[in-house]
């Protein structure tokens, strides 16, 4: 080997070292770039999903204090269930079996009888 050719390589290795640089520098840049942006979209959906979230709290405290809410645990918190002090039957329920019926089935329906004197309306549907 030569010593030109040895100061080719390393000319070109140089080269490829500054190169191979460069592109770690953008591809940080980019990086940069992408996570300031996916934070700002990610702050924009908290911000969004805070204020959904403290509508929807405004909408329950409307609703019971105007008497929209059917659920009175909401509006009387120590209220316990109507079914709670049911009164308790004696016999426990017989199973459920279905009716049965003898009645017979309905015939299916004919088609009506085709009038061949007026040929000029057979092909219609309406007559069905």
């Amino acid at each position: 080997m030569s010593v030109d050719d040895t100061a080719g390589m390393k000319a070109t290795l140089d080269g490829l070292v500054r190169e191979q640089a460069e592109r770690r520098v953008l591809r940080d840049q980019k990086a940069d770039e992408i996570k300031a942006s996916s934070q700002e979209f990610m702050t924009k959906q908290v911000m969004t999903a805070q204020r959904y979230v403290e509508h929807r709290r405004e909408l329950g405290e409307r609703k019971t204090k105007s008497g929209w809410s059917t659920d009175r645990s909401h509006a009387e918190p120590g209220n316990t269930s109507a079914f709670d002090e049911a009164p308790a039957f004696d016999a426990p329920a017989a199973p459920f079996t279905p009716e049965r019926r003898d009645s017979p089935r309905r015939a299916p329906r004919r088609p009506a009888p085709v009038d061949d004197e007026d040929d000029a309306f057979l092909n219609n549907r309406w007559r069905e």
